[in-house]
């Protein structure tokens, strides 16, 4: 394994170890790279991106700017030979996702989007269970989450305009899509609806309900809304107790012929109940709870959102020449479902087939 010469833009992490060190970092923000250089005088600081393409011994960026920019720089440092790590989503459109997949396909280069729940022990316990075949086929799949609202200050501004987030469902339910194909296959078709908004500074819909129909016959559901959790300080934000009291919420039910295995983000805990006849000879069934196994102790950031094992993850793959953990077309697969499940909303519930075709130069 070598040790990567590593960047980072917008969230100015230092990874350092045998596998990385971190050689520079960049910002628009002048005054907080110059803070930062008088901390770091070891790391060179950049506020303009193509200044840093071609920084002496870089390897790999991460790139965690907003998400209209995604694109053009990932483009760019792919083109200048480094490896990419960036935020979700690729782009804010299409054509952005396209381009970037052409990109790597040109260059060869390593490239991931931070999926970050692929990689977590939440995912690898349930993973376990379906291969398992313990509870027979797996039949559907629901995903309810309830989070605060984006404000109309700072980044919230820019998340709530399509143009520069990419929608709903590139800002935040793209992670369900993406971890319900991981468990269940590739989606055929999705359907979405929305109720009226009542965030007026949200230019999409501040709630959605989605239905993506699987080819192996599971139907998933995900429901998102911001309207009912209330403002939870950054500090507070892995603190179950306060998370529930505030109308924070994130489950995951996996519906098999034989169990329901639910999933509790919130309190990093996975409940099994079983699906067993009742009364005996009757041909009914009832439901009994079997299991609650607490993973991660009420942390939910180590139980299936930690981007730093995510980063890391493509760090050491990258030193050791090692495929990604999700190869590129799959990552751009996941893109292309959440772009026609938004247009569905906006279309009025309208079930669109999903369009797989690869783009231009992309086997």
């Amino acid at each position: 394994m070598r040790q990567l010469g590593l960047g980072h833009i917008g969230w100015l992490s230092r990874d350092e170890g045998p596998e990385c060190r971190t050689v520079a970092w960049c910002d628009i923000n002048a005054k907080k790279m110059a803070d930062s250089a008088a901390k770091h005088p070891d790391i060179r600081m950049y506020t303009d991106y193509r200044e840093m393409l071609n920084h002496p011994g870089l390897d790999a960026v991460v790139i965690s700017a907003p998400n209209w920019v995604h694109a053009e720089q990932a483009i760019a440092f792919l083109e200048a030979g480094k490896s990419v790590f960036v935020e979700k989503p690729m782009g804010v459109n299409k054509a952005e996702c396209d381009r970037i997949l052409q990109a790597v396909k040109k260059t060869g280069l390593n490239f991931t989007v931070d999926f970050e729940m692929r990689t977590s022990p939440f995912a690898a316990r349930i993973r376990e269970l379906i291969d398992a075949g313990k509870y027979g086929k797996l039949r559907r799949i629901e995903f309810i989450h309830h989070r605060g609202c984006w404000l109309e200050e700072g980044n919230g501004i820019w998340r709530t305009r399509p143009e520069k987030s990419g929608g709903h469902f590139l800002m935040e339910p793209i992670h369900e899509v993406d971890i319900c194909r991981y468990f269940a296959g590739e989606i055929k078709a999705v359907q979405t609806i929305a109720g009226p908004n009542v965030l007026d500074q949200y230019r999409f819909p501040d709630n959605l309900c989605s239905h993506l129909f699987f080819q192996s016959g599971v139907v998933a559901t995900l429901l998102a809304s911001h309207t009912h959790s209330g403002a939870i300080p950054w500090d507070e934000q892995n603190d179950p107790g306060k998370m529930r009291r505030q109308g924070h919420d994130m489950n995951m039910i996996f519906t098999f012929a034989g169990a329901s295995i639910g999933v509790d983000f919130v309190h990093a805990r996975i409940m099994t109940n079983i699906i067993e006849e009742y009364p005996k000879g009757s041909g009914g069934k009832r439901v009994v709870h079997q299991a609650t196994e607490i993973i991660r102790d009420g942390d939910i950031h180590a139980f299936a959102h930690d981007i730093a094992a995510m980063r890391w993850t493509f760090i050491r793959r990258c030193g050791a020449g090692q495929p990604m953990v999700q190869d590129p077309v799959d990552i751009w697969k996941t893109h292309v479902v959440c772009l026609a499940a938004e247009r569905s909303m906006i279309e009025d519930g309208r079930r669109i087939e999903i369009d797989y075709s690869l783009p231009a130069g992309v086997q």
